[in-house]
This record gives structure tokens, C-alpha cells and sequence, in this order.
């Protein structure tokens, strides 16, 4: 079990975990390789037997971190892989000079919401009908 930094070889791998999880981004193999490409992303894998499980993207741009994506392959769920790699991220923002965290879920996503409340994070907000003009995004955040 390892975490690290995602490579543009794993552009691909990236998107078929996220492709495993229904309330995930969807980025897709272009979407990834771009955020590894951006200076303001950073995005971290969970690896167990030399295989990535699990990943996190963020960006960081002035203290402001803002996470975007989130999956783990659906063998490895419950597992607290989601956990270790958003306390990872955060304690790296943190050290890096970040301030504040912010991110949107899914309503209906209720295993995001405990992973983020447990990290700290409460709501700070909601945006109607955000997803496919049906269900509700909830802004949650926290200060650093």
C-alpha cells in the first residue's frame, strides 16, 4: 500500500476507476491526462500491489484548495482508502500554504458526504438541480 502522485501514464487507469463509480466526475483518459498536466492540480493514487485502487484530484491556486474527483475501485470501497487519501491531500494542501477546501457532491451521495464529514468538512451550500437538471449539489467545505 502506497500513495503517490499521479503520472500521465496513469491517465488511463485514472479514468477506468472513476468509470467504476456512478457519481464520480467522469473526466474520461482526456480529462485525466489533462488535470496531471495542470500546475494547479494535484492528484494522488492509492496503490496496493502495485496497482491503483484509488485516486483524489484537487486543485490549489492562492490557499484556495478546491477538490474534484474521488474514486476507489469498488473491491477496495470500505476499505478507508477514501479517507487516507483525503487526509493525505489535505494535510499537503495545509503544508503547501492552502487555507480553504472546498468541494461539491451529490446529494444522493451518501458515503461521499460521511467520508467528507469526517474529515471535517460541513455544508456551506447547495446548488439546485445541478446534476442533470434532477438532483442537488451540496457545497461543503472547511477552513485549514
Amino acid at each position: 500500500m502506497k500513495m503517490r502522485p499521479a503520472r500521465p501514464l496513469d491517465a488511463a487507469r485514472l479514468a477506468y476507476i472513476e468509470s467504476t463509480q456512478p457519481m464520480s466526475a467522469h473526466w474520461g483518459e482526456k480529462g485525466m491526462a489533462g488535470e496531471i498536466a495542470n500546475a494547479a492540480s494535484r492528484i494522488w493514487c492509492w496503490e496496493e500491489d502495485g496497482e491503483i485502487v484509488g485516486f483524489l484530484a484537487l486543485r490549489l491556486a492562492a490557499g484556495f484548495c478546491e477538490i474534484l474527483n474521488l474514486a476507489v475501485l469498488p473491491a477496495a470501497c470500505r476499505k478507508g482508502i477514501g479517507f487516507r487519501l483525503l487526509s493525505h491531500a489535505l494535510r499537503n494542501v495545509r503544508e503547501s500554504g492552502g487555507t480553504a477546501v472546498t468541494l461539491e457532491v451529490n446529494v444522493r451521495n451518501h458515503p461521499a458526504i460521511a467520508l467528507y464529514t469526517k474529515a471535517g468538512l460541513t455544508e456551506t451550500g447547495r446548488r439546485e438541480k445541478f446534476y442533470d437538471g434532477k438532483d442537488d449539489a451540496l457545497i461543503m467545505g472547511a477552513d485549514l
